[in-house]
């Protein structure tokens, strides 16, 4: 089963996304879905948002999988840090992942503060295309997007 994510839907993300790189001093974030389709994103202009969404949902994923090795139910949340930038992934639903860039002048302290209450709001914004039941079927991608209508379509 697919759900229509409309062009209202997309900008209410990207509004999601501009407030969170305002209040973390990030430099760019990206939602996406557990495959590492991009839904949304913002800042991230220099660098490949799709590898970037893709690489991070692979890694969400290997966490996913330790955790239950380990005997936990789930990590919500994956944090690398390098020298000059660091990534912090969080579960936004089931099936879709926040994605937040930050150089090492932003405080990881604030990227987490500002991207829970982020990864909330998107949540909203899916579970209101959820009620919503726009369905479509999309057997290949859980979101792809219709050229035709300029809508995005999630499974």
């Amino acid at each position: 089963m697919a759900f229509a994510l409309t062009h209202k839907d997309v900008h209410r993300l990207n509004r999601i996304l501009q407030d969170l790189l305002d209040r973390s001093e990030s430099t760019g974030c990206v939602v996406c879905d557990h495959s590492g389709y991009v839904l949304a994103q913002r800042g991230v202009d220099s660098q490949d948002p799709l590898v970037i969404s893709a690489l991070g949902a692979g890694v969400f994923a290997a966490s996913r999988e330790l955790a239950r090795i380990l005997g936990e139910d789930k990590f919500s949340a994956v944090f690398h840090q390098g020298e000059r930038k660091s990534i912090f992934i969080c579960a936004a639903s089931l099936d879709v992942l926040l994605v937040v860039i930050f150089s090492n002048e932003a405080s990881v302290g604030l990227v987490k503060l500002y991207a829970g209450p982020a990864a909330d709001a998107v949540r909203g914004v899916l579970e209101d295309v959820r009620i919503r039941e726009s369905t479509v079927q999309a057997p290949e991608h859980t979101f792809v997007l219709n050229l035709n209508e300029d809508v995005f379509v999630s499974q």
